[in-house]
């Protein structure tokens, strides 16, 4: 068994790490053991799929993988720091929101949130997409189908996440029968995995398709094409202003007032969302600046583009 422990640029929030991990955990690909602060999955090396166990400290991440060489280790390394924002210095976001009366009192209250990406782009798009107008479990559920049907077989009892084109081989309808899908769900994640295998995607961590190339896909809207851009690229300063969570958490406010409020939040506009995020599920959301109460749907003009928990990263 080898191991190695990931010191953080900077605290960590173990307990809000968790939440995330969790509430994004799919069966078979994850392991989640919250009460140990514990999280297992696997995560591609070029030796082959190896499966992680991460366990969350205020000051790092302890990585235990079996079978794992020094050349595995520095590849596991580089791969979760990169997805769990381990470098970042979050001093400047600190010293960005400190004064502002919208998330001041947040910052303040939970300095330590980080930015949490994803290990593989199809997957960040992928489950997305699986997640549109259902609850996050339900997402969960479809995940898992999706995992059991087109995923490969890993190490630990964990599977590999699908590549685009075990979806493109078997063809929509097989897709849409198997999961459990609606035809418009199934065709958008086949046209998908078709725009991915297009560009050569490998499995790497980031989306190969640009927001104007993600909203060429039909059944994808903004509210995704700006939710993986958050964290499917992992931009520091992206927004999802359709977001219900986030707005919500701003008193409901429109998803016009919740994108111009955003403007005062750059170049940090996604730590701003996690910020969001993570309040709505405390219940200590703030007041935004407007006191209307406009609440429209996340989608716009794409009315499939809709999830009925979305963002939910806490």
């Amino acid at each position: 068994m080898s191991s190695r422990f990931l010191a953080s640029n900077g605290p960590l929030d173990p307990g809000h790490m968790m939440r995330t991990l969790g509430i994004h955990s799919i069966p078979t690909l994850d392991i989640h053991e919250p009460a140990e602060h514990r999280h297992t999955r696997l995560i591609a090396v070029d030796s082959g799929p190896k499966a992680v166990e991460l366990e969350f400290a205020t000051n790092g991440v302890h990585l235990t993988c079996s079978g794992a060489n020094a050349n595995d280790l520095d590849q596991l390394e580089a791969a979760v720091r990169a997805w769990l924002d381990l470098d970042t210095d979050l001093s400047g976001v600190q010293e960005s929101f400190s004064p502002d009366p919208v998330l001041g009192p947040l910052v303040e209250a939970r300095p330590w949130l980080r930015l949490i990406g994803y290990l593989n782009g199809f997957e960040a798009a992928a489950t997305t997409i699986l997640g549109q107008q259902v609850t996050l479990a339900a997402g969960r559920t479809f995940g898992g189908r999706f995992l059991a049907a087109y995923g490969g077989e890993g190490p630990g009892g964990l599977r590999v996440f699908p590549a685009p084109e075990a979806v493109i081989a078997r063809g929509v309808d097989t897709l849409r029968e198997t999961i459990g899908l609606t035809k418009t769900r199934a065709g958008t994640l086949f046209l998908m995995a078709e725009a991915f295998a297009a560009k050569g995607f490998t499995g790497a961590p980031e989306i190969p398709l640009d927001r104007s190339e993600l909203l060429a896909l039909r059944g994808v809207g903004p509210w995704t094409a700006d939710y993986l851009q958050m964290r499917g690229r992992s931009d520091p300063d992206a927004f999802v202003p359709g977001d219900l969570v986030a707005r919500r958490a701003l008193d409901r406010i429109s998803e016009r007032e919740a994108a111009a409020l955003a403007r005062l939040w750059a170049p940090y506009r996604s730590y701003a969302m996690v910020h969001l995020w993570a309040a709505d599920s405390m219940g200590s959301a703030p007041r935004a600046a407007s006191s209307r109460t406009l609440f429209t749907s996340p989608g716009g003009e794409n009315s499939t583009d809709v999830q009925m928990t979305p963002g939910s990263s806490t």
